[in-house]
């Protein structure tokens, strides 16, 4: 017999904290990081003269982290980050922080609704896709919903009994605690600084939400004694939540759309929460979206092709057609249903990374995949079955209220207008890069990125990607400043018309070796920004240790000129800012929104054996003041294929040198 598989947690207590770099290092990395950034030279050796004064100073605030560092139970950065970094943003939570994912639609697909004129592969808009509102639900919808609802309660109880394998690298085993964040998380609105809540209560909560026409309703997956719903109890629910709707429309009986407030800006909703919690029904119903596991939105709209990946991703993102509408922002989990049975999934970005819950959807997605699809109408399975859904209200919403709500829409609206966003697939991954261009993927990929940038732009750009740092105890992310020398060194080889094709392939390796560098130096906690950050806490937030001298003026005017700096600033407004995700065929896209505010892209991209897909998100050029992403896409094609046609060469060029061996 077998002996059982190990405790999801078990390895936890082996893991190390995050590391503190030293400040030496820190600061030559910073260095070298602006370096290629600065034309003006005199603005460089400025920034320079104000680094090394900073580091002869900084060391009392190293003192300052380190011994903060050692009563952590976790990662001395961990509140510092949820805080600055997502807490106490302010700007709406839809596009601005709410990252989003699509799933490839099912082949059994039936009763697909399609648009009275559709449009045809000749119309100019079909490339893109649009969404369109059928006004009606589906039975396919309703399975595939209690689909995915089923085995991401698989999941759940998977976490809860610490039975997923232990995710591992070649440096060992990952950090497993975000897992544990998912479920029962939600976000509550605060003035100035949000707030999480999970509590037992919420962790072992023994129902979901469904949201649909902007109406709550709560949804018991779990009987009385805790035993799961099978299927068929889940559809009737679902279909008579469904049959509700319809009623109140008829009856023009619907609850004020409290749902878009989670998102518009964050201190409205905050006043707006402040009025509604005083009220006890609608108390009590803020209290039982925060108790709920997961939220589902069912959606009347869907795509048009059926297939458009772009029209798919445009909806879960925002709701298609009302911007804001029908979600609930605030959960962590949120599942997008359209009406033809296309799902979607919103997280709220705050209590863990993209990474964790795209790797439970993609598990959810497979399975669901896997199993057999009835067609028709799924009675109940428990004999003498009673739906017991219970509508979540709002009432006795008073002007101030709705007067927030209209400014919420009028906000969001605007957003999703300036936000422009599609995906953009290579038809070559991995295998060949590695095969052919001898060169890591995501460096190929980061590259193809930023030369993009700078051909449209004439500039270079800061660059952001995530590095992940789960190799240590409760770690998130680091920053990877992907722009470097040698790879500002490729771009102007590339553009450059008396540079060999051999040169430009040189070049795009030394780049690409340096970016694999830094891209491990990131996960193994010995990046920029993050201890940057922590030396900046350290100075406005921590106490002097014991023994400490009072700084004099000259050392202050040292800190502050640093981190006042305008090269400080510039190297951290990423106009690129990039992450990539695992190998995934059931994730069609992923995004998330840029928040520079001028000539910026978000871009997350998914490497699989062959092909790549890219999420690229970005403002109109009015809103991003020179954004282009119809161009971006354009330019980022042509690039790939410039690329792949420069790293074939030389091979062909290395395989006939050898050959004459």
């Amino acid at each position: 017999m077998s002996p059982s598989p190990p405790h999801m947690l078990s390895e936890q207590n082996k893991l190390p904290r995050l590391p503190i770099p030293s400040v030496s290092q820190t600061i030559s990395r910073y260095l070298e990081s602006i370096e290629p950034l600065l034309d003006d030279k005199e603005a460089l050796a400025e920034s320079k003269q104000k680094a090394q004064n900073f580091a002869r100073v900084a060391g009392r605030l190293q003192k300052r982290l380190e011994s903060y560092a050692k009563f952590q139970k976790g990662s001395w950065l961990e509140k510092w980050w949820l805080e600055l970094a997502y807490l106490t943003w302010r700007e709406g939570l839809c596009i601005n922080s709410n990252y989003w994912l699509t799933v490839a639609n099912d082949p059994r697909a039936y009763g697909v609704a399609m648009p009275p004129k559709p449009l045809q592969p000749v119309d100019a808009q079909y490339s893109m896709g649009r969404v369109w509102d059928s006004n009606e639900y589906s039975e396919f919808q309703v399975r595939r919903a209690v689909r995915f609802i089923q085995h991401t309660l698989d999941f759940k109880e998977m976490v809860d009994l610490g039975q997923l394998p232990i995710d591992r690298t070649r440096a060992g085993p990952l950090c497993m605690n975000q897992y544990q964040l998912i479920f029962g998380m939600t976000r509550i609105p605060r003035m100035g600084c949000d707030e999480l809540r999970q509590d037992p209560t919420s962790k072992n909560s023994r129902f979901i939400i469904l949201i649909l026409q902007d109406q709550i309703y709560r949804v018991d997956v779990y009987d009385s004694v805790g035993h799961r719903k099978p299927n068929g109890d889940l559809e009737a629910e679902v279909h008579a939540i469904i049959a509700d709707i319809a009623m109140r429309i008829d009856q023009n009986e619907l609850d004020p759309a409290v749902t878009v407030l989670t998102s518009g800006h964050r201190d409205r909703w905050s006043a707006a929460y402040q009025r509604l919690e005083q009220q006890p029904a609608n108390y009590a119903t803020l209290n039982a979206i925060q108790e709920a596991l997961f939220a589902v939105s069912l959606d009347t709209t869907c795509s048009d092709p059926f297939e458009s990946v772009n029209a798919h991703q445009l909806n879960t993102k925002c709701h298609g057609t009302q911007p804001g509408h029908n979600r609930w922002y605030d959960k962590c989990a949120s599942y997008v249903v359209d009406r033809n049975g296309a799902v979607g999934y919103v997280g709220e970005h705050s209590p863990c990374d993209a990474l964790i819950p795209a790797l439970m959807v993609e598990y959810v997605s497979k399975v669901v995949s896997k199993e057999p699809l009835e067609r028709g109408l799924l009675m109940p399975e428990t004999p003498h079955y009673k739906t017991c859904f219970r509508r979540l209200r709002f009432t006795d919403v008073d002007s101030s209220v709705m007067n927030m709500i209209r400014d919420a829409e009028t906000e969001v609206t605007t957003t999703a207008n300036n936000s422009l966003s599609r995906q953009i697939r290579a038809d070559f991954g991995s295998d060949w890069i590695k095969k052919t261009a001898n060169i890591g993927p995501d460096a190929f990929a980061q590259m193809a990125l930023q030369l993009t940038y700078y051909r449209i732009h004439g500039s270079f750009a800061p660059v952001y990607e995530t590095a992940s740092t789960r190799q240590f105890l409760h770690g998130r992310t680091e920053t990877v400043r992907s722009f470097t020398r040698e790879a500002a060194d490729f771009m102007l080889a590339m553009c450059d018309p008396t540079t060999t094709n051999a040169d430009r392939y040189c070049k795009l390796a030394t780049a690409s070796k340096k970016h694999q560098t830094m891209l491990k130096e990131g996960s193994s906690g010995q990046g920029i920004d993050r201890h940057i950050l922590g030396l900046r806490m350290a100075y406005h937030r921590l106490n002097p240790l014991p023994g400490e001298g009072p700084i004099s003026d000259s050392e202050k005017q040292a800190i502050n000129d640093f981190f006042n700096d305008p090269a400080l600033a510039r190297s951290t407004t990423f106009q690129l800012s990039t992450s990539g995700l695992f190998p995934s065929y059931y994730l069609t896209h992923t995004g998330f929104g840029c928040v520079a505010p001028e000539r910026a892209y978000g871009i997350n991209y998914i490497i699989e054996a062959n092909r790549i897909k890219f999420g690229l998100e970005g403002k109109t050029k009015e809103a991003g003041k020179g954004t282009n992403v119809e161009l971006f896409e354009k330019t980022l094609l042509r690039t790939l294929t410039e690329l792949k046609l420069l790293c074939e060469q030389a091979k062909a060029k290395t395989t006939e040198q050898q050959s004459r061996l």
